[in-house]
């Protein structure tokens, strides 16, 4: 059938970004043939585009009662409403449109994409396969394909659909980096530092690649690759930027270059990172340089009394050294590339008396002996940070094994969710107690986990603290670790420290058995 005069035009200038002309000539249809579902289509699709969903949302429910068997008027109707919010009605519509026609792409696309986010991982399979079979070649496509695969545990195939899809395009960016985390995933860290480059060389201005390989890289002991790598991190290329703006270069020093001179270490991440980079500022002592720091407020206080540091400034403070030569506190293993990374000690930091006073009263009020500290959830996620690194323990897993043993627990987790201290308390059969506030003040953290008779968590700043205060603890570490706690075993960096791994499958059992059966001091080995 023809369609009226306007439709065609109308869906033109949607084609070529222009919905406002586009609504303009699907309503004149519309006015001529208020019969016609396509000029309802065309004006629903402009509305869209306007950001108007509501009046779109009754334009496409006007073309679904003219024509209830167009798959594109079922699909539009599904993409107004999940950007509405109903999630449960665009994925029927979209179902729907997929039905009425099994050769459109975006429906099948869409659909998937849909049964993904609800963890319906065979069901988003089938709809990207389907829609695999119409673009064998959709970079998209066979990359959710494989990550619906991944979800329903099915590796072999998941890893046949990524090489297909790097045989069709062998510099598609996303499946480049896609494969790489996946490869990471399942512990062929060979493959993914390859992938990872070859993402970066198709993309050499990407944040987050420098940052998974020198991962992957630190995890397999390549040092040198791993240094190469961090020092295409975004923080020190906005440094190198800034400085060139003034007619300055930044480079870092060799340790003989650091003889005699005033050095500004640049903090770049946050505390735990600090903390742990920090590991290396003695060395440049040795090396004969005076140093200052320039940093967060409230990391000052402890890295003031290490007796490292000529002195210490917040950022934005005018008094902050500007002729010193700068160094970002992430380079400072670059700069003792020759010395080994393992042997290189925590910075000792002794807890304030006063607060040390404070919290064993606390402890003291919220119950008997012994003590114990729990996190089970840190870091910042993709969705957050492109690299980060989220940790996390169901937190049901963990208080159920913590429930048969003596003592008062208390939660150190940095922002508990509503209900979650409630829940675990519940799960331990007695209260735990909320002491997340000490996570506000890096002094009143390290002190409440000097105090502490056992420490039990995924990894976080405060366990950098409790290696800086002389403490251990018991660190729970998802698969793939972060690099600082190695690929098995205890970490040579956290001595005394007592690691428990979950599988490469996701299974905590082991590490949680291991975890029982640990000895429970919160001191350094004798």
């Amino acid at each position: 059938m023809t369609a009226p005069h306007g439709v065609n035009e109308a869906f033109r200038e949607l084609q070529a970004g222009h919905p406002d002309r586009a609504l303009a000539l699907a309503r004149s249809a519309v006015q001529a043939h208020p019969h016609a579902p396509r000029a309802r289509l065309a004006e629903g699709v402009a509305l869209r585009m306007l950001a108007r969903l509501g009046e779109a949302s009754q334009a496409l429910v006007r073309a679904a009662e003219l024509d209830p068997r167009d798959h594109a008027i079922a699909y539009e109707t599904g993409v107004v409403q999940q950007l509405r919010g109903d999630m449960d009605g665009a994925l029927a519509q979209f179902e729907r449109a997929r039905e009425l026609n099994p050769g459109f792409f975006p429906a099948h696309f869409s659909a998937g994409s849909l049964r993904l986010d609800r963890r319906e991982w065979d069901l988003a399979a089938e709809r990207f396969r389907a829609a695999v079979k119409l673009q064998p070649r959709q970079g998209d496509a066979l990359r959710w394909l494989a990550r619906a695969l991944v979800g329903g545990g099915r590796h072999e195939e998941a890893e046949q659909v990524f090489v297909h899809a790097l045989a069709h395009d062998p510099h598609d960016f996303n499946i480049l980096r896609t494969f790489g985390q996946y490869a990471a995933s399942r512990a062929n860290f060979k493959r993914a530092g390859k992938l990872f480059a070859e993402a970066l060389r198709v993309r050499p201005g990407d944040d987050a690649l420098p940052i998974f390989i020198a991962q992957v890289e630190l995890l397999q002991g390549h040092w040198d690759a791993a240094w190469t790598a961090y020092r295409e991190r975004e923080p020190r290329r906005q440094l190198e930027r800034s400085l060139a703006s003034q007619r300055s270069s930044y480079h870092v020093p060799t340790p003989a270059q650091l003889a005699g001179r005033e050095v500004c270490l640049i903090a770049e991440q946050g505390y735990g990172d600090i903390l742990f980079f920090l590991r290396w500022a003695p060395l440049a002592v040795a090396a004969g340089a005076t140093l200052r720091f320039l940093g967060q407020k409230g990391i000052l206080p402890l890295l003031a009394r290490t007796g490292l540091f000529e002195s210490v400034h917040e950022f934005g403070d005018p008094q902050a050294p500007g002729r010193a030569m700068p160094l970002l506190v992430g380079d400072l293993p670059a700069v003792f590339a020759e010395t080994d990374p393992l042997s290189v000690p925590s910075l000792r930091i002794a807890p304030r008396p006063e607060r040390l006073t404070h919290w064993r009263h606390l402890l003291g009020q919220a119950g008997r002996r012994p003590w114990i500290g729990v996190t089970w959830r840190a870091g910042l996620g993709p969705d957050t940070q492109p690299h980060g690194l989220y940790k996390a323990i169901p937190s049901d897993l963990l208080l159920t094994r913590l429930a048969p043993h003596a003592g008062t627990v208390v939660a150190v987790q940095r922002a508990p969710l509503p209900g979650e201290i409630e829940a675990a308390s519940h799960l331990l059969d007695r209260p735990l107690h909320d002491f997340s506030r000490m996570n506000d003040d890096l002094e009143d953290a390290i002190a409440l986990v000097a105090l502490l008779d056992r420490h039990v968590g995924v990894s976080n700043t405060n366990m950098h603290l409790a290696a800086a205060a002389g403490a251990t603890a018991d660190v729970l570490i998802p698969f793939p670790p972060e690099w600082r706690w190695r690929l098995h075993g205890d970490s040579p960096w956290f001595p005394g420290f007592r690691v428990h791994r979950q599988t490469i499958d996701g299974d905590w059992s082991a590490a949680l058995d291991t975890l029982v059966s640990a000895p429970s001091g919160n001191r350094f080995p004798a």
